[in-house]
């Protein structure tokens, strides 16, 4: 304990790098920065395991996909996905329950029956090998390459390694598993997305494909959540203008006393947003969803009230704007940050794909009455869907059946 008390003392001594900002900027920096630094982790264990699944394999597409088709699996991870979030949820359970390590003999082999592909230790070692096993002599080569960052004040604020590599040789006969909810995230949809990223290449063509599919079911998913909110009409993307070259938000939905106009984004935090106001803070969050905010919501809801070519969306009802994005943008609903973003004469608010998922089948209150108590009276320190967790009554159907 007194060795623990050392290093936590160390841990909070440590010097901020952009200390010397301005005051104005010290503090909000600070706050970005500790909240990447530590909501990552605070995700949701069953939300994490169903929505991999959930969006891969159960979400249909509206239009081909040009990387996901019939054997992206195999060649990308060497199983199924089911299988892939079922290894991360048995290494979560054998890690929690034995403090940290994995030894493959621990498992019965006639207990693996439960997987689709994974049915020996054999099987279950190759994957792990190939996408959740490191050592520290990889570690120390990255590393040196330059692919994490080794400045000792920013190392902390940088992507956990174990992020991508969960599981460390070299620590004992078996598995060492320092950080058990690393596990979790690596069967993430983030953390199929590096995956992706990794097997096709940062940049390359396969990879924006891939991506770009990646959208396409985050779409789709999205829809699947709104069809799940009570008096609710959904109508997907409106195609107008010559040739139907212009296109309104990703979703209108149409309630009781409320219309929705949500607009998905798969984009990630990167990085650089992370890390705090900088220069390019603005410049890059804007990039990101200063489109949707700015541009996409407002126009659709402008076309709504001009009552062309949206004549059969209802006019006569406050229009409440959403950007749903599948990973969580920290603080962005804080005046501290949103003023980086357009102003925009339709409230909006950024949700990421767990708020939703929570927003939906919210009761007490539902997401109309609440958000038309934010219309009634804006809270001055921002607000999220994150508020409606509270009000979940049940699991999420989606989630539950994934």
């Amino acid at each position: 304990m007194d060795d623990l008390e050392k290093i936590l003392a160390q841990y909070v001594a440590l010097d901020d790098l952009y200390r010397h900002l301005p005051v104005g900027e010290r503090m909000a920096g600070y706050l970005l920065r500790v909240a990447g630094q530590q909501f990552t982790w605070q995700e949701d264990d069953f939300s994490e395991l169903a929505r991999s699944l959930a969006m891969l394999v159960q979400t249909e597409p509206t239009k081909p996909l040009n990387a996901l088709f019939d054997g992206w699996e195999q060649e990308m991870l060497g199983c199924s996905v089911s299988d892939y979030v079922g290894l991360g949820q048995l290494l979560f359970t054998a890690a929690t329950y034995r403090q940290g390590r994995l030894d493959l003999d621990w498992v019965p082999e006639n207990e693996l029956a439960v997987f689709k592909e994974l049915t020996s230790r054999a099987a279950v070692e190759a994957v792990l090998e190939r996408h959740f096993a490191t050592g520290a002599e990889e570690e120390r080569a990255r590393v040196a390459a330059g692919l994490i960052s080794s400045d000792p004040l920013m190392r902390r604020y940088t992507p956990n390694p174990l992020r991508s590599r969960p599981l460390v040789r070299g620590f004992g006969c078996d598995y060492l598993i320092p950080v058990t909810p690393a596990v979790l995230g690596k069967v993430s949809p983030m953390g199929l997305y590096y995956t992706g990223m990794d097997h096709f290449g940062p940049g390359s063509k396969a990879f924006e494909r891939f991506a770009g599919d990646l959208g396409e079911l985050f779409e789709q998913y999205v829809g699947r959540h709104l069809r799940l909110l009570p008096d609710a009409e959904v109508y997907p993307e409106i195609a107008y203008g010559k040739g139907g070259g212009d296109k309104s938000v990703d979703w209108i939905v149409v309630l009781p006393d409320l219309v929705l106009l949500l607009d998905a984004k798969s984009a990630r935090p990167t990085a650089g947003l992370r890390l705090g106001p900088q220069e390019t803070f603005g410049e890059e969050l804007n990039k990101k969803l200063g489109k949707a905010i700015g541009k996409q919501i407002p126009n659709t809801a402008q076309l709504i009230r001009e009552r062309h070519p949206f004549a059969h969306i209802p006019h006569d009802r406050p229009m409440f704007g959403i950007v749903m994005t599948m990973e969580p943008y920290h603080l962005v609903n804080t005046p501290e940050f949103r003023h980086a973003l357009p102003a925009t004469d339709v409230p909006t608010v950024v949700a990421s794909a767990s708020e939703l998922e929570d927003a939906v089948v919210a009761t007490d209150p539902t997401l109309e009455e609440a958000i038309l108590a934010w219309i009634e009276q804006p809270p001055p320190a921002g607000w999220s869907l994150r508020a409606l967790a509270d009000g979940r009554p049940v699991i999420n159907p989606i989630l539950d059946e994934a």
